[in-house]
């Protein structure tokens, strides 16, 4: 009888010792799967908003979105409500070459934020872009912005 119950605690710990190992193999595959996902979620956003297409961009955007910016002419603070901007852009026909990446990307929970870098021929903008996982769905809630002239 003895030896049973020597046998069954070690089996106890053995097998506690293999849960544990499990937990700390698993534990960080699982958390690395999440961030991807995340990861992607925000990207997808994002190109939606970097694809210069109006109606991909209104999708990248929550409705109450705001654009907020200093004017490179007046030196003016603005305020844009999203829509406006959307509207301005759908009625753009006229596109020009630029370079456009993702330069920095930081995601904690529902939150994120981005630095988007878009280059032309005349000028250098950074777009600083907050996000937030509303019903599951990444959206850009605000939008700042820097201009430089070439």
């Amino acid at each position: 009888m003895h030896t049973i119950t020597i046998r069954l605690e070690w089996l106890k710990q053995s097998s506690l010792a293999l849960l544990i190992a499990m937990l700390f193999t698993t534990t960080p595959l699982i958390l690395l799967s999440q961030t991807i996902t995340e990861e992607n979620g925000v990207k997808a956003c994002l190109e939606n908003y970097m694809s210069g297409d109006g109606n991909r961009m209104e999708k990248a955007f929550h409705p109450s979105a705001t654009m907020k910016y200093i004017d490179y002419q007046s030196g003016e603070f603005k305020d844009v409500p999203i829509a406006d901007f959307i509207a301005r852009i759908k009625s753009n026909t006229t596109k020009t070459d630029r370079k456009i990446e993702i330069v920095s990307m930081n995601i904690e929970g529902s939150a994120a934020q981005a630095k988007i870098r878009i280059e032309t021929a005349q000028v250098i903008m950074n777009d600083y872009m907050n996000l937030l996982k509303i019903n599951g769905e990444w959206k850009i809630v605000s939008k700042i912005f820097s201009r430089q002239n070439k």
